[in-house]
Formats: C-alpha cells, structure tokens, sequence
C-alpha cells in the first residue's frame, strides 16, 4: 500500500484549512448580516424578540423552534414564542426552573446540541405524544446580557439535515446569532429607558408650569397647549364644571381656537365630555375603524365626532380630587393609539396635576384681596376711635413699626440657600466613547485611587474585534494560497492587508482593556446620582464623575443681586442643614463673586435652588470656622448673613425703588 507523501500531506492539510475558513467565514458572513439587521430594528424589545426568533428559525431550515423567557418572580420558564407542528401544545408553556433541555441551558449558560433527543434524559416526550409531533434533534441557545439569562431559543430538527440533525457548524452559528442578539436587546431596552426618562423629564416640566402658577386662564393654557410635546396629540380642550349653572362651560381650545358654542363640532365635543363627567372615568377610543367595527352599525357620538373632525383617537378623563368635579380634560389625535401603554400613564398624572392646580388657582381666584383686606380690618384695633381720629392713630403705629425695623438692631441679616461643596475636586474622563453600561459608586461614596468605579459597555467593540479576528484569519489564509501559487503579488497585496487589520485587532484589544474606568485619587464621590448616568451615550474625553477631597469643605450661599451691596468679606455667617434642622455652624465669608457650577459634562442639572434669581447672581463663599457635627459635600440648608450696615426697610425700600425704576422708567 502506498503511503502518501509529506507534500500531499501539506496540501491536504492545506485544503482542510481552507476549507474550515471558508466555513468559519461564511458562518461569520451571516452572523454579521443579521446582527446589523437586529441592530438597526427601533420598534422596541417585544418587536426585536419576535424578529431575531423568526430570523433564526429562517436561517437554520429549522422544522421548529420556541423561545422561552425567564420569570424570575415565579421561578419559571415560560415559553414566550412557538413555531412548528406542535405550537398549539408549547405556546405558554411553563417550566420549573432548570427543568428540561430550556432548564439546564438557562441555568449553565452554556449552549447545547442533542443529535438524538430520544437518548436525552432531559427530555420531555409529553408534547410530542399529545401533539404526534417527533423531535429528533435540537440545539438550544442561552440568551445572556451582562452575565444574566433572561432566556433560550430552542430549535428542532433541521430541515434537510441527514436524519433532521443539526451539525457543530449550526450550533456555533446560533452562538453568534444569540450574542448579537442579546447585545440588541440590551441596546433596546437601553433605548426604552432613554425613552421613557425623557418623556419623564418632559411630563416634569410640564407639571412644573402648570403647578407653579395661580392664574386660572394660564393653567387651562398650559395643559391643552403643552400636552403635544409629551404625546402625538392634534388638539385638547378643557370644559370646567359651573356650580352656578350646574353644567359644563367649554372654557379653552388648542391652538388659540375660539368657543363658539354654535359650531355643531363644538357642540358634540361638549356631549362628550359629559358623558366622561358623568361617567367619572376616562375614556379611550383609540382606532375610530376597530371601534366602528365592534358597534356593528349601530349609531355612537364618539363615532360622529371623530369623523366629523377626521380623527382617529380620543382619549379623556374627569378633572375630580376630593373636593368634588372640577371639569374635564378631553385630547384628540389623528394617529391611532396616541395614548396607548406608558403614554396614558402620562396623561393620567399630567391631568392630576392639572387638578390640582386648577383647584388652588379657582380658589385664589374666589379670593378678592379687598376682601382679605377688610377682612383684616374688621378684625379690629379696638380703640373706639372713628373717622380721622382712627386713621391718624393707625398712621403713628405703622410710622413706629418701620421706624423700629431700620433703627432697632433686629432683622440685620441677608438670607440665601446654601450648600457644602468640596471644591473643586477632579473629574474622571472617559479613554474611549460608548453607553455606559455599570456604575459601582454612588454620591458621597469614599473611593482609593485605582478603584473601578464604571464600566463602558462592551458589546460593540468583542464585535468589532470577532470581525477583525475573522478578517484576518482569512487575510493569512490568502497569504498561504497566494505563496502556495507563488503568487507574488497577491501574496504582498494581502501581507499589507494583514498589517492593517493586526492593527485593528491590537485597537480593539486595546479598548477592551479600556473599558473598566478607574477612580484617579483617593477622594469622594462629588456627582448626584450617578446611577442615573447607566445606559447614556459619551464621546471621548467626557467626564462622568468627578473626586474630590472630603476634607476641603466651602460652603456656596447664593445671594440675590439686592442684597449684594449688604455684604463684605469677614462677615459672619450662621448656617443650619436640612439633614441637622435646629443645630447651627457658623463660617465667614472669604469671597463674593458670580455664581458658579461644578464642571461636569455628566451633570445636567444643577443644585434646584429657591428661586429663578438665584441660579444666575451671586455667591458668597464660607469658610467654616466651628461646625458641631459632620459635614458632607452636597448637604444643602439655609444660611443668615449678619449685615449689620442695614436693615429689613432699607432692603424693601431698595426693590420698590428697583421695580420703579426698571418697569416704570421714573
């Protein structure tokens, strides 16, 4: 028998090489495809799932397949998704954990291909005898996002594989298919969260107008005006409820539209919003073609009214606390569903707060001030005196009180919020861009040099490094076959290829070692909540966190520009915390300047102070010089500035004078 020579060894082996490449580069081919397809779907996580379980279905020339979902609160695995002969019989099916083939994979976290179920322990032949179905092999896949399982994909019986069996190939197929998809869920999920702390930041600063105003006619105004930044909405409109009359007065339309009660539209939409006051709960048509189908032809004024104005969604709601009906908030879309999920949820809270305003707004406004003040008068001053004799004694007692205030040595201070800031520390930057995927402190927390404190997320650069590693895998495999056919040219063109993706394998190594960022000094933790930095986008060089020394404490009174002239360096300073109520500090002041924030790109928000005029004036910087307890960086409280050069009517009289000046020009 003739052995085979070294040379056809070589060649054979040569062969297997490039035949496991082409492989292992086809594989890689379709993975990436569909991973940029999983990565570019926006519909949302429930959208993706169902997408990713199709395309794997799809790409394997599998016979079957179910997804299943971990559910942690009941220590089951529900089956979540289901295609095949036998889906009737495995759709919302519940395991115990670790239970099954889906048990023990969601469990070690580690793939598994049976080639002959039969043979498996594990496995449950009481769907295929319920349902005639025969499974006869199987790969199932975990689905991991940060070391946590939240699922599997099982696939049953390839197509056209030799007795229905999936091969190693398919298998590791899968595991590239299950990377890239969890590493797109996750992303998805990220996006939700982004989505729904957006909205949340919105639905603040909506409430925000319409709680801090008492005018009744600006509230009605925000509400029916503002409402579109926070859902898809065309138009809203406001009815209150008159006690006098006992019904409903259409009071504000979107967009400055007039009332006009003899505009039959307007008089529908006044039938509606009794319905909802009389009913006393929202209502909700939210596809006018489904609702109509549902009525069968029967006449429904919701109907009318929605094709009347082209509409395809009306959501509304009673305006009601505890005191009784104050009206009713209606909203109205020509896009289907504008309120459905999370987003009747914010209009829910929205209209709450609008109740309330409306009740403090309609009860200042039931208030006249001439009342208040006569009120105040007939309370009495008990001198039995009439007529001039009355006036001329109320006239000396308020000349004695104002002269007392600026001449008695009381109220000689200047008042202002404050905080404890340990200034001004050092930020900690990021080496390289990408979401934020871990933060291990929290505010106030002492942290050693060397410490991780964060962690970038990872996904996106193990995948660019697999692409890279796969490239060159088969750049050194063209280098092999260009030398084995003395092909010069190809061989160099291909070296240099080779080059420059050995530099992109050492540059996403290189990030990869990067993404664990560390604190740089022994210090505390300055920033609020960085909890809340979790899931948001940085570029190179932004700074999320920022370290400072604990021990070199200021503390920042912020002053209004009035009182700016009443205060000089060296003057006392009295200080109480909210964390401390009754239990003083005192300081003096060692600088007086503009106000100033800690700079950070990850702070968005600065100290929520008292009043608007204090986030753009002054401050007055404190030097601590006997405090009787602990302080912290970030405590807030109230400072009293001893100004003994002034008084509480110098100060009055100085902003009847600024407002005289300023508004009336004399």
């Amino acid at each position: 028998m003739e052995h085979p020579r070294p040379e056809q060894k070589k060649i054979k082996q040569l062969h297997d090489q490039i035949v496991q490449l082409e492989k292992a580069n086809r594989r890689l081919t379709i993975s990436h495809q569909l991973t940029q397809e999983f990565v570019g779907q926006v519909q949302g996580v429930k959208h993706l799932v169902s997408m990713v379980f199709d395309r794997v279905l799809e790409t394997l020339d599998a016979e079957a397949g179910s997804l299943w979902l971990v559910d942690k609160k009941n220590a089951q695995n529900i089956c979540h998704l289901a295609e095949g002969p036998a889906k009737k019989g495995v759709l919302g099916l519940r395991l115990p954990e670790g239970k099954g083939v889906v048990g023990a994979v969601i469990q070690s976290q580690e793939p598994e291909v049976i080639l002959d179920c039969s043979k498996d322990e594990r496995f449950s032949k009481d769907v295929d005898s319920r349902t005639g179905f025969i499974t006869r092999s199987m790969i199932c896949v975990p689905l991991v996002i940060d070391d946590e399982t939240y699922g599997a994909i099982q696939i049953v019986n390839k197509r056209h594989g030799v007795n229905g069996q999936f091969v190693e190939d398919d298998r590791k197929l899968v595991m590239q298919l299950a990377a890239g998809a969890s590493l797109s869920v996750k992303n998805a999920r990220l996006l939700e969260m982004e989505s729904r702390v957006d909205e949340m930041n919105v639905l603040m600063a909506i409430s925000k107008e319409v709680v801090s105003t008492l005018d009744l006619d600006q509230v009605l105004d925000y509400v029916v005006n503002k409402t579109n930044e926070l859902v898809d909405i065309t138009g809203g409109a406001i009815a209150l409820w008159n006690e006098a009359n006992k019904e409903l007065q259409l009071m504000v339309l979107s967009g400055g539209r007039a009332v006009d009660m003899d505009a039959p539209n307007q008089q529908m939409l006044m039938k509606l919003m009794e319905q909802v006051r009389t009913i006393k709960r929202s209502s909700y048509v939210a596809d006018r073609e489904k609702y109509k189908e549902t009525l069968k032809g029967a006449e429904n004024l919701w109907i009318d009214y929605m094709e009347l104005g082209e509409l395809n969604a009306v959501w509304s709601m009673p305006l009601e606390d505890e005191e009784g009906i104050l009206g009713v908030v209606l909203f109205e879309s020509d896009e289907s569903g504008f309120a459905n999920g999370s987003k009747a949820d914010l209009l829910h809270i929205l209209s709450s707060q609008a109740t309330v305003a409306l009740r403090n707004a309609s009860l200042f406004k039931s208030i006249p001030f001439s009342t208040a003040l006569s009120n105040v008068g007939k309370g009495g001053l008990g001198f039995g005196a009439k007529g001039w004799k009355k006036s001329l004694i109320i006239a000396g007692l308020v000349v004695a009180l104002l002269t007392s205030l600026h001449y008695l040595p009381i109220l000689r201070w200047v008042s202002g919020p404050a905080i404890v800031e340990a200034r001004l520390g050092q930020g900690v930057f990021l080496p390289l861009g990408g979401r934020l995927a871990k933060i291990n402190v929290k505010e106030g927390q002492l942290v050693t040099k060397g410490e991780a404190i964060a962690e970038l997320g990872s996904g996106s650069i193990r995948l660019a490094l697999l692409e890279a590693e796969s490239q060159l895998a088969i750049l050194e495999r063209q280098i092999v076959e260009a030398r084995a056919e003395s092909d010069a040219t190809a061989m160099n063109r291909a070296a240099i290829e080779r080059e420059a993706m050995r530099a992109k394998v050492v540059k996403a190594r290189s990030d990869l070692a990067q993404v664990v960022i560390h604190s740089p000094m022994d210090g505390m933790i300055l920033t609020p909540k960085p909890k809340e930095l979790i899931g948001r986008m940085f570029a190179v060089g932004d700074e999320i966190v920022r370290v400072a020394d604990p021990q070199n404490l200021i503390i920042i009174v912020h002053i209004p520009e009035t009182d700016l002239m009443d205060i000089e360096l060296g003057q006392e300073v009295r200080c109480v915390l909210r964390a401390q109520p009754g239990e003083y500090f005192t300081g003096k002041i060692r600088h007086i300047g503009r106000s100033y924030e800690i700079p950070s790109t990850a702070l968005e928000t600065s100290v929520d102070l008292e009043d608007e005029e204090t986030k753009t004036g002054f401050v007055a910087e404190v030097e601590i010089t006997d405090a009787p307890f602990e302080l912290r960086p970030g405590m807030t409280g109230q400072a009293l500035i001893h100004a003994d050069k002034t008084s509480v009517i110098t100060r009055v009289w100085r902003r009847v004078s600024n407002f005289i000046a300023f508004n009336l020009g004399l």
